[in-house]
């Protein structure tokens, strides 16, 4: 799992299941896991991935590492 603290902080900053979708695939767990673990389908996750990272990118855009 990176140990990215800029990264971390935006990810706190998410909404709980985007942010724990993230964290467990940068952590190498199954997409079968994630989305058992977020509550989405196993065909919706690819989309739901896409939409949290646009969002971490958002928060990272909002507030650029000091």
């Amino acid at each position: 799992m990176p140990t990215d603290k800029p990264r971390t902080k935006y990810l706190r900053r998410l909404p709980l299941p985007y942010a724990t979708a993230l964290r467990l695939r940068d952590a190498g767990i199954a997409d079968e896991v994630i989305a058992e673990r977020v509550g989405v389908d196993l065909d919706a996750l690819a989309t739901f991935m896409r939409v949290a990272e646009a969002k971490l990118a958002a928060v990272a855009f909002e507030q650029p590492p000091t």
